[in-house]
């Protein structure tokens, strides 16, 4: 048996979806899995161990990678292609494969449903790693728990020693920054966050995460800026090795919850029902105004969902984890 999951983006969805490898993996018995992925993303997928051969696709490639990556699945003749994606995109692509047989996802937009079948219909209250998992359940008729299964390895001492950490650290991240004014958290709230974090504990080692063009934003010397200095391998390392994360509904802080350390999201415009993280490990902090969802789109001139919330209410969050 072999099959093929279409996943190409983003950060945290293609997180969201790696418990469908273990439900998979049951079904299965010996089956191998591929992953198709862009490019920008192909290290996530190869952090999952269950994960037999991952697909990237230079998405900047044009037309011209579409067809090179077509060309290239179906010389695997996949028995089964899953597309977890539901756009137009990916469902033209798994419409021309020639695999014995093609699932969607629950929900599938741009018309991809023309091209590709939707399990059922989309309930918007669904999270979805349940989502995702449903994809499997009907094909099997079997019904799967969320489990993650996710390998980072271990970061070198060199490069810890880059950021003035040890193994031994008490260390949290701070994970502010993502894409859409609605999903960020105003950066004075975390210099007053860290401030009552180091009040409470002065041991504790504070890292802000992020990318490249994030670093410099939170002045504070209370934080080690590390934005645009790890992969997502030492990404992933990083965030395995701290007490727990704070931060906005972003790609990090969901393999952060996937690696199973206490976290807290902090939720402006996002849809709570369906990108909240799955599990025990997390806290979920909302204004939980009328207005929400607004998924980016804000009426107000300032995200009134954010401003209410303030670094005292996180922090009463995170009190007991600091200790």
């Amino acid at each position: 048996m072999k099959i093929l999951i279409v996943k190409p983006s983003s950060f945290g969805d293609i997180i969201q979806a790696n418990p469908v490898l273990t439900a998979i993996k049951s079904a299965w018995q010996g089956c191998s899995v591929d992953w198709l992925v862009f490019k920008q993303w192909e290290a996530i997928p190869k952090m999952f161990p269950l994960v037999d051969n991952v697909i990237a696709w230079d998405r900047k490639g044009g037309i011209k990678e579409f067809f090179k990556i077509l060309k290239e699945c179906n010389k695997q003749k996949y028995d089964l292609v899953i597309d977890l994606q539901g756009l137009i995109r990916t469902a033209l692509l798994v419409r021309l494969m020639n695999a014995k047989r093609k699932v969607g996802v629950s929900g599938m937009k741009e018309l991809s449903w023309l091209l590709v079948k939707e399990p059922y219909k989309r309930n918007k209250k669904e999270n979805a790693v349940i989502r995702n998992l449903n994809s499997v359940s009907y094909i099997t008729g079997v019904q799967y728990a969320p489990k993650f299964d996710i390998i980072c390895g271990s970061i070198s001492v060199d490069k810890l020693k880059d950021f003035n950490l040890t193994k031994d650290d008490f260390v949290v991240a701070f994970v502010p920054f993502s894409r859409g004014k609605t999903k960020t958290w105003d950066v004075h709230n975390y210099v007053e966050l860290a401030r009552m974090i180091k009040e409470e504990n002065k041991n504790i080692k504070i890292l802000v995460l992020g990318s490249a063009k994030d670093c410099g934003k939170i002045v504070s010397e209370d934080v080690i800026d590390i934005c645009g200095k790890t992969d997502i391998k030492e990404l992933a390392c990083i965030l395995k090795m701290c007490k727990f994360a704070v931060g906005a509904d972003t790609g990090a802080m969901h393999l952060a919850n996937a690696l199973g350390i206490n976290n807290v999201f902090i939720f402006g415009g996002s849809d709570i029902n369906e990108t909240s993280p799955y599990g025990d490990k997390a806290k979920i902090i909302s204004a939980y105004l009328p207005c929400s969802p607004c998924r980016g789109k804000c009426k107000f001139t300032t995200e009134k969902c954010l401003q209410r919330i303030t670094s005292e209410t996180v922090f009463e969050n995170i009190k007991e984890w600091i200790k």
